[in-house]
């Protein structure tokens, strides 16, 4: 199945609303800010599939235009069934002037025996910013499904006016290398990944905030200043629950902080 979710957002009287959606099967986009006159878009994505099969491709595409403040979430997790090709997933994001998106997804579950592909590309321009996450799990714990899955690939590009400032590639394949090594996950079974890119925010200051939180929780972490004014938050543990519960509270301290 070929799915596809375009959104375009805009500001009109100080208030982020939606210019345009399209979404096909099984996709649909829902508001679901319950203050109106909160300047911030929230959007949840919602899916009547399952998860993702054999030879999905699903291509996302969101637009922030001037100002606009948005932040997606999703429905649930992201299931990747078991599969005899492959799966791929493409997300182009444009970020303009002064423009902010959140993208806070449900942690991804590659199924035993899943092959799955993912590209990212966000385009930022002038005081535009960017909070984007993702959560990796090693399968289905509870069905002794762990790292079981053929291949996993995500691959997330940040330019700023079309100048490559960040690049990550997450890539598995546990038939040649076995991710519980050491100088991998040594253990751990998940991953959270957060991205923040901000010219205007005191970022030192907000490190210290973020360590000084993370410090007392079970869990191992790193927390990094990209070469451009931003950080990169990794955090390893072993449940998803957990990681986006963190997520979440990671988010408020950077909003607190100051965007």
């Amino acid at each position: 199945m070929i799915s596809r979710v375009s959104i375009e957002s805009e500001v009109k009287n100080g208030i982020t609303q939606l210019k345009s959606a399209f979404f096909n099967t099984p996709f649909k986009v829902v508001d679901i800010r319950e203050d109106k006159k909160n300047p911030l878009l929230e959007l949840i994505l919602m899916s009547s599939s399952p998860g993702v099969l054999d030879e999905d491709e699903l291509y996302f595409d969101y637009t922030l235009n001037e100002g606009s403040q948005l932040e997606i979430t999703t429905q649930s997790f992201q299931r990747l069934f078991t599969m005899e090709k492959s799966a791929f997933q493409e997300t182009k994001v444009r970020i303009k002037e002064n423009a902010f998106l959140s993208y806070l997804p449900h942690p991804c579950v590659p199924h035993k025996g899943s092959d799955f592909k993912s590209s990212n590309a966000i385009h930022l321009v002038g005081n535009s910013s960017v909070l984007w996450g993702e959560i990796f799990t090693c399968g289905r714990k509870l069905k002794d499904e762990v790292f079981e899955f053929k291949q996993f690939q995500s691959v997330t590009k940040i330019y700023k006016e079309d100048k490559l400032v960040f690049f990550e590639n997450l890539y598995l394949k546990p038939s040649e290398s076995n991710p519980m090594n050491l100088g991998q996950y040594e253990g751990f079974t998940h991953q959270l990944s957060l991205v923040f890119l901000n010219d205007l925010c005191e970022i030192k200051g907000l490190k210290k905030q973020l360590d000084s939180f993370l410090n007392d929780k079970n869990c191992v972490f790193g927390i990094s200043e990209t070469p451009t004014n931003g950080l990169v938050v990794k955090i390893l543990h072993d449940k998803a629950e957990k990681l986006m519960l963190w997520m979440k509270e990671i988010t408020k301290i950077i909003k607190e902080h100051g965007l």
